[in-house]
């Protein structure tokens, strides 16, 4: 009866979802840590696995309290999901990851450099003679170069671009490489028609194709999976630092979930690589569906496109309620309507920018 209820609440929460992301890690950190705990392993100079079986033997309360444990862990987890992920990304504003915020994104601010410099560095000096140990050692410092040029291109490819300030060139770095990599993304889909990414795609979600909006569902949900995993194996490796001055196979403890910590952040920014190409594919299919449930003319050129993208998004983002007069002479297009209920030709009307309109 006690499964059927927790099996009955998985489903109610969110089903296969809320397992993936909050069940399976709370399991993984409280089985783990009991485990431990319970062989002894932190007090006894020669700790066992059968100790932790005799406990749960003895006292079948104890499993059933456990079990629930990781249920309610689970569910108060829930809600602080979208925070596991932003602290992976690099928003760290709170006390005391904010100090670190500035260091981490200099990090990378200089392997960014370093690429940018790397790209620059022009071809070795041609071979002065035909000689084949010259030509060999031409060859050898191309092929050098070439391979650490392909390297420096797939950093640069991790990294957002700068955009124009008012002081100048701004980069938009994060403090972590997460963090930058889905940065990229959003900017990466947006910024060829000037489309400011979040802001405009809440307006673009509601027209995506069932396919697409399945697939970059899928991927946010790997991407929250990972997440969680990463932080749980890295709690535990955390927990289990003073394993360490054992010297045993137990000091493996918390190198292993170090390791298996790192290797799930590692797939999240795969994972991350793989939603920024999606995104771009829904903004390359869907702009236009946005711009005609905002009832506005559709562009007829690239040219227009951009301006016009351009100012929607400084648009939407403003909170000032003429901001829509300096969206130009774009014009709107409504369906008109008859007395049968049948769309007829539609009526465009031209915003200007003193608040006039012309039908």
């Amino acid at each position: 009866m006690f499964s059927g209820l927790v099996q009955a609440g998985t489903k109610a929460l969110g089903g296969a979802r809320f397992s993936l992301v909050n069940l399976f890690p709370a399991t993984i950190f409280v089985l783990v840590m009991a485990t431990l705990i319970t062989s002894g392993v932190y007090t006894n100079p020669h700790p066992s696995l059968t100790h932790v079986f005799d406990i749960f033997n003895r006292n079948p309360a104890l499993a059933v309290a456990t079990t629930l444990g990781i249920f309610l862990l689970a569910v108060l987890l829930r809600p602080f999901q979208a925070a596991v992920v932003q602290i992976l990304e690099g928003y760290w504003r709170r006390w005391p990851l904010e100090f670190a915020n500035e260091l981490a994104a200099e990090r990378h601010r200089r392997i960014q450099h370093t690429a940018e410099i790397m790209l620059s560095v022009g071809d070795p000096n041609q071979p002065a003679s035909s000689e084949f140990d010259e030509v060999a050692e031409y060859a050898r410092k191309l092929h050098t170069l070439n391979r650490r040029r392909r390297r420096a291109g797939i950093i640069l490819a991790r990294y957002p671009m700068a955009v124009e300030g008012s002081t100048g060139l701004v980069d938009r770095l994060m403090p972590t490489l997460l963090g930058n990599v889905l940065r990229d993304g959003e900017d990466y889909a947006g910024r060829r028609y000037g489309l400011d990414m979040p802001v405009v795609y809440p307006r673009i979600y509601p027209s995506l194709s069932p396919k697409l909006d399945k697939a970059i569902s899928a991927q946010l949900d790997m991407l929250d999976t990972t997440s969680a995993y990463c932080v749980i194996f890295g709690l535990i490796s955390l927990f289990t630092t003073p394993l360490l001055r054992r010297i045993d196979l137990w000091s493996l403890v918390p190198l292993a979930t170090a390791l298996i910590s790192a290797f799930c952040y590692k797939g999240a920014i795969a994972i991350a690589r793989g939603h920024g190409r999606l995104l771009a594919t829904a903004i390359d299919l869907h702009r236009f569906d946005m711009l005609e449930a905002l009832h506005y003319e559709l562009p007829r050129t690239p040219k227009d496109e951009l301006n016009i993208n351009k100012r929607l998004s400084a648009y939407l983002e403003s909170r000032d309620a003429d901001a829509v007069l300096r969206m130009g002479k774009i014009r709107y297009k409504h369906p008109s309507t008859v007395g049968d209920g049948k769309d007829e030709s539609p009526i465009s009307i031209e915003v200007t920018g003193d608040g006039s309109s012309d039908a």
